[in-house]
């Protein structure tokens, strides 16, 4: 399942002991849980992905149940496309603290699957393994990693997330399994618009564009309003990309409007064939 960052052999993995490749490249678990498979040489920074801001931030809104309808479509997409028994890994390629796959978890009520998820911010996934942790999770796994280089061995995953993160999508084909699933999720049109109109004098919609490379088999939109608190608009300003561009100003502004909130997502799902391995 996993391999090593460092040479891509298969690591080999036991409960509580490192991950060791035969190639004697040896990985700790932490004690949350999570193992570091993040070489230096695929640092971009000391501290690369979303500082301890934006991920408190991230993890008291989605916990409070906002984007909930976000992963009920995807849930209830699985449940239709894939049928019973045929899905035994979900992978979500960055993964933040980890929120979608619990909720997966549970609306999917399967102990036959396995969750895996990477982010290449530590913090966030030191958060994602303590929170399986404590809510006994014994069938999820987080590692620190990349999405353009995931720690996996080829053609393992039955369905992969990606939920507004970036990754390669030559890695996202190399890890499906051959019918597998691909939910990529981005901004709609519509999303965030109030905010926008506060940040921008001419606000330009989003335009999702699907990936070229792989069969697009389904488009799902999902779109509704929140009426949020100033407590939970700055929550939710403070994970986006917007929290490290704009002024005090400006995010007062976006904090302090009465106005609801447009969530609006696009849900692209794509599926490997055969052909495509």
């Amino acid at each position: 399942m996993w391999q090593c960052p460092l040479c891509a052999s298969p690591l080999s993995v036991q409960t509580n002991q490192p991950w060791r490749c035969d190639k004697g490249h040896s990985f700790d678990v932490a004690k949350q849980g999570y193992v570091n498979l993040l070489p230096v040489q695929f640092k971009n920074s000391l501290q690369p992905g979303d500082d301890k801001a934006m991920v408190q931030a991230r993890e008291a809104f989605l916990n409070a149940g906002f984007y909930d309808p976000l992963i009920q479509a995807i849930g209830a997409d699985i449940r239709t496309h894939r049928g019973d028994n045929s899905v035994r890994s979900i992978y979500d390629a960055g993964c933040g603290e980890g929120y979608y796959l619990r909720q997966l978890s549970a609306l999917l009520d399967d102990p036959q699957i396995v969750y895996q998820g990477n982010d290449i911010a530590k913090n966030a996934v030191t958060r994602a393994a303590k929170q399986a942790q404590q809510q006994h999770l014994t069938q999820h796994q987080y590692v620190v990693a990349s999405s353009f280089h995931l720690p996996l061995q080829s053609n393992q995953i039955d369905v992969l997330l990606q939920v507004f993160a970036p990754i390669d999508s030559a890695e996202a084909l190399r890890v499906l399994n051959a019918g597998g699933l691909w939910y990529q999720v981005v901004p709609n049109p519509s999303h965030l618009h109030e905010f926008k109109a506060h940040l921008y004098d001419t606000v330009t919609p989003h335009a999702p564009q699907a990936q070229p490379n792989i069969a697009l088999v389904r488009e799902l939109d999902v779109s509704f309003t929140l009426t949020l608190t100033s407590i939970q608009k700055s929550q939710l300003f403070t994970m986006t990309p917007y929290a490290h561009s704009a002024n005090a100003i400006k995010r007062a502004l976006c904090i302090d409007d009465p106005s609801a909130v447009t969530i609006d997502f696009k849900i692209f799902v794509y599926q490997l064939t055969a052909e495509q391995e």
